[in-house]
This record gives C-alpha cells, structure tokens and sequence, in this order.
C-alpha cells in the first residue's frame, strides 16, 4: 500500500528571505517552496568565473556585473534565483519586498552554466519565468559537456532569436565578448 503524500508548507517570500538569512545559505524560492542549492563542479565553477569575467571586461558604460551571489527575482511570478552570473545595464532596481537591498529585479543579461541536474529547469520552467523581467534583453547557456554557448536574445518586437555557439566568439549586446576558446581552453575535470 502507498505511503500518504504528506502536504508541503507554503513558505511567503517574507519567511524565504528569513530563512535564507538566517541560514547563511543559497536558496531559490518558487511558487511557496525553498531550494537548497548544491554547489557546483570544479569545471562548472570555472566556466562560471570566466564568464563573469567576460561580462566584468566587456560591459559598457552604465553596467554593472555581478557573480552567482547576486540573487535575481520575477516580479511577474515571484521566483528568486541566484544565476551563474548576472549583467544590469542602467539603474539597479532592488527587490521592493527584500528591506535588505540584497535582491535585484532588472537584469540585462542572465548566464546559466548548465549541469545535469540543473539543465531541465534551465531551460524549462527558469526560462519561462526569466521571459518575464521586463529588462532582460538576454539569456546565455553554457554548456559543460562541450564548448556551445547558446543565447536567446530578445528582438524589438519582443520575441526571442537564438543563437547556438560552437567555436569563434559570440558578442552580447552589451560588448562582451565571448571567446569560445578562452572559456572552454585548459578547464579542469
């Protein structure tokens, strides 16, 4: 006979950003539910810092970069992430419900580092809710298996193109630039 499905608590973002506090953790936050997250491969953390160096050495006047400590929220929907690495081209608006500051609600440009576990939502359910932020003019993918790196980039009509790199260099809207072999060249196991 099965096991009765025992009913989850429903977390408010107030009690999220409490609980995330307190705990001196990382955790995602959806739709009333708290997600520990696991940290990453070596090559996976590499792929992350390089990145986010890319963004640092590109970005344009006016943006700013930010690793994967920075925590991102849709408004629309109320997820809260913390992405491999985040681009804000203007001004920083924080979260209106995190006192904190520590929240931020208009990126331009999302990267996620996909792992195995993570891949699914990635380019599932994480992608429909970023579609979301009115300021995100990006979405980059990148791939731990082999060097690709894919974009999805929003066009003035408000649908996305994408892109999928496999060598030579990808350019952002911001100016950063991407190179396939630097990102990918002596990464660790």
């Amino acid at each position: 006979m099965a096991q009765p499905t025992l009913p989850r608590h429903h977390y408010s973002y107030a009690e999220y950003l409490a609980y995330e506090r307190d705990s001196g953790l990382k955790h995602e936050f959806d739709a009333g539910e708290i997600f520990a997250l696991a940290g990453g491969s070596r090559r996976h953390n590499a792929l992350a810092s390089r990145i986010s160096a890319a963004l640092e050495a590109g970005r344009g006047p006016g943006c700013v970069a930010f690793q994967s400590d920075q925590k991102v929220r849709v408004l629309a929907t109320g997820k809260a992430t913390y992405p491999d690495a985040t681009l804000v081209c203007g001004p920083i608006e924080g979260d209106p419900a995190d006192a904190l500051g520590a929240t931020i609600t208009n990126p331009t440009t999302l990267v996620e580092v996909l792992s195995p576990s993570t891949e699914q939502d990635d380019r599932g359910g994480k992608w429909q809710h970023y579609q979301l932020i009115p300021a995100l003019q990006e979405y980059v993918l990148v791939s731990q298996a082999s060097p690709r790196v894919e974009r999805y980039r929003r066009l003035s009509s408000g649908s996305w193109e994408y892109s999928d790199v496999t060598q030579g260099t990808l350019t952002l809207s911001s100016g950063a630039v991407i190179d396939l072999a630097k990102l990918y060249g002596g990464l660790p196991d």
